[in-house]
């Protein structure tokens, strides 16, 4: 799919869990230690959810994995709320294997440096759901921008 970029907001409300990157480590390890942590939590208090992981990149290599609740959950929950707010946004749905993930990048970053846009976080990415076949694995890509 060819990145197109959308000139309207889009709002997300996560619920989930964040860290600075190890810059040492693959991302990839950052990312699955915040997810195994919000689906043993989501498991344990029985919270109703949409299904999706997103991760959030933000400024000094801070990220958070999380997902969408239906419901807010109780105070008791140790689940960070993260709003995630893109006034202005290159998108592009990646299919295939996480590894190929680059060359989408590659592809939106060329359409928003054709443009008088520019890149600056957070970044969010939004994971479809799990396939053993890599080449039917989804990933949306929603590339913040700023004039």
């Amino acid at each position: 799919m060819e990145p197109v970029i959308f000139n309207q907001r889009k709002m997300v409300t996560l619920f989930g869990f964040s860290k600075t990157h190890d810059q040492q480590k693959r991302y990839s390890d950052t990312i699955f230690e915040l997810l195994d942590k919000v689906w043993k939590e989501v498991r344990e208090k029985g919270l109703s959810h949409k299904g999706m992981n997103h991760v959030v990149y933000e400024n000094g290599h801070h990220v958070f994995a999380g997902i969408e609740l239906v419901l807010p959950p109780n105070e008791d929950s140790l689940l960070e709320k993260k709003d995630v707010i893109l006034e202005k946004y290159a998108y592009c749905k990646h299919i295939g294997s996480y590894s190929e993930l680059d060359k989408t990048y590659e592809s939106i970053r060329a359409k928003v440096n054709a443009s008088d846009e520019y890149h600056e976080l957070p970044l969010l990415e939004v994971y479809g759901h799990w396939n053993e076949d890599e080449t039917k694995l989804e990933t949306e890509i929603f590339y913040n921008l700023k004039s």
